[in-house]
């Protein structure tokens, strides 16, 4: 059960909105625009970008299986990006002893993290725009709970014109729509009633570089 929330979104050119990539030293090591908990993930490849949006779809696949409405959704997804047992919904290893959550939350010291530390919904986006040359500045998927910045999934980043040209029909075709983030720089966003259209979003550019580049 992936949530959806009841919102409006434009997916129209967002006119008057400043677009250019941010000069080098605007850039630190917590990243650009005045958010807390972002770091630099520009210069990622296609073929990480795949990658990173494959193993999201396939997590947003199990949490979205064993959900029953956004609160269970919420606690299996941060379990899953945190590997926190704790978080998991009172019962469920009992219940599903073998459940393939189990073992990627694993016992609360695992090494590794999934999607780089980003959130499910929106990390495959934010590598996608990575790859076409954009800087993903920050991203939420919104939380049921009162953490969360964002009241819809969004990312955040900066394009050149062109870019966000080229970007348009898609964030029309997956039903997202695009928003001006200019009041913490060069920074529109692209936002969606669900994370399911920005998955879908990023896996709509990376079809579409791969086909373009398959008929040069």
């Amino acid at each position: 059960m992936i949530p959806r929330i009841d919102v409006k979104v434009d997916p129209s050119f967002p006119e008057g909105v400043p677009m250019c990539m941010p000069a080098e030293d605007e850039i630190s090591e917590e990243g650009y625009g005045f958010f807390r908990g972002v770091w630099d993930i520009s210069g990622v490849t296609h073929e990480e970008a795949r990658a990173m949006v494959e193993e999201e779809r396939g997590l947003a696949h199990l949490v979205d299986q064993v959900s029953t409405g956004p609160e269970e959704f919420e606690a299996f997804a941060g379990a899953v990006e945190r590997g926190d047992p704790d978080a998991l919904p009172a019962g469920f290893a009992d219940r599903h002893p073998d459940s393939e959550i189990l073992e990627i939350v694993g016992d609360g010291d695992r090494e590794e993290g999934v999607l780089d530390g980003l959130e499910i919904g929106v990390a495959g986006l934010s590598f996608a725009l990575s790859s076409i040359g954009c800087f993903p500045a920050a991203s939420c998927r919104s939380h049921t709970s009162g953490r969360s910045w964002s009241d819809r999934p969004v990312v955040y980043f900066a394009a050149e014109r062109l870019t966000v040209h080229w970007l348009t029909p898609m964030v029309r075709d997956s039903g997202c729509g695009f928003g001006n983030g200019s009041d913490r720089g060069a920074l529109l966003f692209v936002e969606a009633p669900s994370i399911s259209s920005l998955m879908e979003l990023a896996n709509q550019i990376l079809n579409t570089v791969e086909r373009q580049s398959f008929n040069r």
